[in-house]
């Protein structure tokens, strides 16, 4: 008895190690000690609300796998993102300006203690929706980095200066001061040529015309980098003013809930593109992110957790700056990191068990959904944005390149009949003026209208990208940017295509019209000639004589007074003084005459 009794104490004492509670670890703080889903949602107080869970026990931790941070400019959208400026600088961030493109996508947790060739990160549907969310973040990268240029061109373009500077000034000093000398010789012996016919008007039209030519080409010549930075923040100026208005607006801290020291702190200092892009991508990807993460991105879990989670999975540009210029501290960074992903997924855990099935990854057709929603967003909101954006770096690029081509098109542009290519590169930089205009301002409006559909509580998900994708289209339709392309210009793309595909028809039409021009334009006679021999040709031969036309035309002087009026009425009515191609003749109504018997022959009297 004594054996059997001490094999079952043994027993009992097994069963409660292993299923009984190990340590008082596991459970979660009060609800007194913890943070409320504001303080886990501030990133300052990520170290505190952490700090406040109990640690894992050892037992735990051992089969518990973390996932690594990744860098701000991992994946596919890393060839896009670089760190903005106002991230280096205090305020309001971001997770865009605080992580970049970092830690979108899935992996599993809490599997067991399963050797690596069998974990479940490997599944097919964790796979599928990581190609979703690269594709997703791929886009949202690109749409974001083309606005931030766009809207900073001298980023974009500032490799640019020195080619325009040393090409304009090398085309300037090789071709407008060599061959600018015979224009002007030319434009003089114009002159010359005029002025023998006496026309003054047009002689100083041409004048000043070749020195307007000329002094402009020269100043360009001797500032052209500064020409085109002048054009630069003349609409710099004008479209910050329009995205101070109509764009994503700042996310100021009020002062009565500003707690930190220095008040500057509080204050919003990004530019609108990054606040666009902000804005984009908490909306297009971290939110559907959560969706696949936590089964939600607006329950109660996700609101509260979800912030530590991501930073958790994610590096800011801070830390990676750090561990770049000190690379022993990478260790110590990750293991800070992992640490706070399993505290955070453990109180997870205890506090909502359904959102902790997504964290372990166990519903991958879920993420597979998320990630094709993201797609949708992501292609939906980029459509507008990067259109207007190419658009809006197409003109800042033309100016560059109108100020290189200024002395070629000068040089031959200074004699006036013969401008019409440098007319064609003044009209291209207004078009290009207008188009930056329109675009940017259109591009603002619908970022901000994005801005406010994403920030209603009241529309779900689905209507959400509905009207995203609405916006952008009645963007489109309404600026036509398939059709400002090519106004760029200053011409319509279908005037462009018709002289483009209907020259020849144009050129055959003008042979008509001056065949037309030469019959149409005969002499009256030649028309009556016409005309009589046709009639001559119907009517008989006993009949002709009292046709008043044939009367007139075949014996003239014996013509009797009424048929020379008959002739003249016919003729007036037949022959119009218009050149046209076609007449009706309508007679007047008169009783008809018999023929009259010619009168007798004085022989034939004196006969009888």
């Amino acid at each position: 008895m004594r054996a059997v009794a001490f094999a079952a104490a043994v027993v009992v004492a097994a069963i409660s190690v292993l299923f009984g509670p190990t340590a008082p670890a596991v459970a979660g703080p009060t609800l007194q000690d913890q943070c409320t889903v504001q303080e886990w949602r501030d990133p300052g107080n990520f170290s505190r609300c952490v700090g406040q869970l109990h640690d894992l026990s050892q037992q735990r931790a051992q089969c518990l796998a973390a996932p690594i941070p990744e860098p701000p400019d991992s994946g596919m959208a890393g060839w896009f993102v670089t760190e903005p400026e106002s991230s280096k600088l205090s305020g309001p961030q971001g997770l865009y300006s605080r992580y970049g493109y970092a830690g979108y996508d899935y992996t599993t947790y809490d599997i067991g203690c399963v050797p690596t060739l069998m974990h479940p990160d490997y599944k097919f549907e964790n796979t599928i929706a990581n190609a979703e969310f690269m594709f997703a973040t791929g886009v949202i990268g690109a749409s974001n980095a083309l606005r931030e240029k766009a809207w900073q061109p001298q980023s974009m373009w500032g490799w640019a200066d020195t080619l325009v500077d040393k090409a304009t000034k090398a085309i300037y000093q090789r071709v407008f001061t060599v061959f600018g000398a015979v224009t002007l010789a030319v434009v003089g012996l114009y002159l010359l040529w005029r002025s023998r016919q006496s026309d003054m008007s047009a002689a100083m039209t041409t004048a000043g015309w070749a020195i307007l030519v000329m002094v402009a080409v020269t100043a360009i010549a001797a500032w052209p980098v500064r020409s085109a930075h002048l054009a630069d923040q003349s609409l710099i100026q004008g479209l910050g003013v329009v995205h101070g208005a109509v764009g994503p607006q700042p996310k100021d801290i009020p002062p009565d809930k500003c707690v930190l020291p220095d008040p500057a702190a509080c204050k919003d200092v990004r530019p609108p593109a990054v606040r666009a892009s902000d804005t984009a991508t908490e909306t297009m990807l971290y939110r559907n992110w959560l969706r696949g993460a936590l089964g939600s991105a607006d329950s109660l879990t996700a609101r509260k957790y979800g912030p530590a989670l991501y930073d958790a999975k994610s590096l800011s540009w801070d830390e990676a700056e750090r561990i770049r210029e000190n690379p022993s501290t990478r260790d110590a960074t990750i293991a800070q990191k992992q640490n706070q992903w399993m505290k955070v997924a453990e109180q997870i855990k205890t506090e909502d068990p359904q959102a902790y099935e997504y964290l372990q990854g166990t519903r991958g057709m879920d993420r597979i959904g998320a990630g094709f929603i993201a797609i949708l967003s992501a292609l939906f909101f980029a459509m507008f944005d990067v259109t207007a954006s190419v658009l809006v770096l197409l003109g800042f690029l033309i100016f560059r390149w109108a100020v290189v081509a200024a002395p070629v098109l000068g040089t031959v542009g200074m004699l006036r009949p013969a401008s019409s290519g440098l007319r064609r590169l003044v009209n291209s930089v207004i078009a290009a003026m207008f188009n930056i205009v329109i675009f940017g301002t259109g591009a603002a409006i619908y970022l901000f209208a994005v801005d406010l559909i994403m920030s209603s509580a009241a529309l779900p998900g689905w209507l959400q990208v509905t009207l995203v994708w609405l916006c952008g289209v009645v963007g489109w339709l309404l600026l036509r940017p398939y059709r400002r392309i090519t106004q760029l210009g200053g011409k319509d793309s279908t005037g462009a295509i018709a002289t483009a595909g209907t020259w020849h028809r144009r050129f055959f039409r003008d042979l008509r019209e001056a065949a037309t021009l030469a019959i149409a334009t005969p002499a009256v006679e030649s028309v009556v000639d016409r005309r009589r021999e046709a009639r001559s040709e119907v009517l008989r031969p006993e009949a002709r004589a009292e046709d008043p036309v044939e009367a007139r035309t075949a014996r003239p002087e014996s013509a009797t007074p009424r048929q020379r009026a008959v002739t003249a009425e016919w003729v007036e009515a037949d022959v119009p003084d218009t050149p046209t191609g076609y007449a009706v003749y309508r007679p007047k109504s008169r009783a008809a005459k018999p023929p009259q018997a010619p009168a007798p022959r004085p022989e034939s009297a004196n006969v009888g």
